[in-house]
């Protein structure tokens, strides 16, 4: 069992090449850039939502 286990582990170690434990890699790069562009479009379209609002109430205002 010791032996099965000591395999398991020399075969993650070499899968992993010379990567360190919280190191980004290819795929959390795209992850990032995934969450950062989905962001932006929130922000944008918390802005217009945020201008509309202030527009309808100076309309309001107005009246």
């Amino acid at each position: 069992m010791v032996l099965g286990l000591a395999v398991v582990v020399l075969l993650a170690r070499l899968r992993a090449g010379t990567r360190e434990p919280g190191q980004p890699d290819g795929a959390t790069d795209e992850v990032i850039t995934g969450l950062l562009s989905e962001l932006r479009k929130w922000q944008a379209e918390s802005a217009h939502w945020k201008a509309t609002a202030e527009r309808l109430q100076r309309e309001l205002d107005q009246r």
